[in-house]
């Protein structure tokens, strides 16, 4: 009978086996750190203002209830997600515990994937920055300017971001998503005090009404909201305790969205009352504006205004670290070219994987100002269909790999987090992938190829991944057995 790994065994086997592949700065990262990075990316005033609404129109007042199901459905889904940590030690995520339980190619076929994915949101997300920051600027000081001029200014100022230290890039999202959340309470605090439109109710959270409405509408939109909480485990070589630190973290993001959303969008649907369905699906870019100017005053919509422009920007600077963190672990284990992996002495960043995005990304605005396609309707949402279908999706196979991987053997983790908790994970992740896939002509607002014709390149990117994985397997072996980076 084998004996089963402590975790300090598993972690000093891999930091033998890999001490040279180790972190510049390891271990300088807490659990705030790591949640504000998480938080941050989600882009609570931003995903407020910009999709709330959408959901509530089309979904029904039902929505604050269901970012309580998602998010208790996210919960149990991140107790085996965090149980894999001390198997897994490396910042792989997603793809590095799928390569563990369900194979090296599928493993790495689905890192390229979610690469493709946080470079597309972090790439899309330019869109609505740039459309809210050249509004902002004309409705306070009147003068025009081209959400081009934005686009690339502020991919520019985040293409120097990147090259510095990861500490200095969570510092600034710390900061913008504090302020974020600040701005946000004073609204929604101020609509309770004064009893919204016809006094406080509880119906929103009611749960005919949270599955009485248009469900898959619904889960669409909230779903997005936690989109990126699994980046948690990216950071785990850069932070204190990594065991520890993940698990928190991941629990504190997931709770904090689920809560904070919940209570966001029960007080705008309480500012409007009956009038809350016909005001989100009339007037939904207006919904929040109106809200603040109502029950704080016009200066206080105009600060709305302003702080969505660097929320979104928050979300676009968080997404670029999660590429250039999957670039470089990819880089490192040399499934891709190597200088992938290349850091900077002084500051520890993956340099040539930050730059490697920032031109992705500044070839992408220069095809669509080129094309004249709109930043937000085309840059923005049709341009997110992948990414609103992977991200489900390879949860979905993170559940299930966390299964095969206990399956035969728990390795003295609980039947809870070994078992239970990934299987009901894959019954819910079922569901909500069923649901994406069959609302996207709602999400894209188009009809005919396009809407599967999006979805389906994540099956290429994938084969692309798989087809790499049995090369490398083929012809260079050691290498290969280092994907995923596993032990025990």
């Amino acid at each position: 009978m084998s004996t089963l790994p402590t975790l300090k065994q598993t972690q000093a086997q891999f930091a033998s086996s890999s001490k040279e592949d180790a972190p510049v700065r390891a271990g300088r990262l807490s659990t705030r750190h790591v949640a504000f990075f998480v938080v941050a990316a989600a882009a609570p005033l931003g995903f407020a203002v910009g999709s709330t609404p959408l959901a509530i129109g089309r979904g029904g007042i039902g929505t604050p209830g269901m970012f309580l199901v998602v998010g208790l459905f996210l919960a149990i889904f991140a107790s085996g997600y965090v149980a894999m940590t001390r198997f897994v030690p490396n910042a792989g995520a997603l793809f590095s515990y799928i390569a563990a339980g369900l194979g090296r190619p599928l493993g790495l076929g689905t890192a390229f994937v979610a690469v493709t994915a946080y470079a597309i949101a972090a790439t899309g997300a330019l869109g609505p920055f740039a459309v809210f920051a050249s509004q902002a600027l004309e409705s306070t000081l009147g003068i025009a300017s081209p959400w081009q001029v934005w686009a690339f200014g502020a991919l520019g100022f985040i293409g120097v971001m990147g090259l510095l230290n990861v500490d200095l890039n969570i510092r600034v999202l710390g900061i913008i998503m504090l302020v974020e959340v600040a701005v946000l309470l004073v609204l929604a605090v101020t609509v309770m005090a004064t009893g919204g439109a016809q006094g406080l109710s509880l119906k929103p959270f009611s749960p005919d009404l949270v599955m009485g409405g248009e469900t898959g509408v619904v889960l669409l939109v909230v779903f997005a909201a936690f989109a990126g909480f699994e980046a948690t485990a990216l950071f785990r070589e850069d932070v204190k305790d990594p065991a520890t630190t993940v698990r928190k973290a991941t629990f504190v993001s997931i709770g904090f969205i689920a809560l904070f959303q919940a209570f966001i969008t029960w007080a705008i649907i309480e500012a409007f009352g009956d009038q809350a369905l016909s005001i989100a699906a009339d007037k939904p870019t207006e919904m929040f504006s109106m809200a603040a100017t109502q029950y704080v005053g016009p200066w206080f919509s105009s600060v709305v205004t302003i702080l969505v422009v660097g929320s979104w920007f928050a979300s676009v600077l968080a997404f670029h670290n999660a590429t250039a963190r999957y670039l470089y672990v990819l880089g490192r284990d040399k499934a891709i070219p190597e200088m992938f992996a290349r850091k900077t002495k002084r500051s520890g960043s993956a340099w040539v994987a930050s730059v490697s995005h920032t031109v992705f990304s500044a070839v992408i605005i220069g095809i669509c100002s080129w094309q004249g396609l709109d930043p937000y309707l085309d840059l923005f949402v049709v341009g997110s269909v992948p990414v609103a279908v992977s991200i489900p999706a390879m949860e979905l196979l993170t559940a299930v790999s966390i299964t095969a991987f206990f399956w035969n053997n728990r390795r003295g983790v609980s039947l809870w987090d070994a078992c239970v908790a990934p299987i009901i994970s894959i019954a819910a992740l079922s569901v909500v992938l069923f649901y994406v896939l069959m609302n996207i002509p709602m999400f894209t607002g188009r009809e005919g190829s396009v809407n599967w014709i999006l979805p389906g390149l994540n099956l290429v990117i994938l084969g692309l991944g798989v087809t790499r994985a049995l090369w490398m397997r083929k012809y260079r072996h050691e290498q290969y057995m280092k994907i995923g980076h596993w032990v025990g």
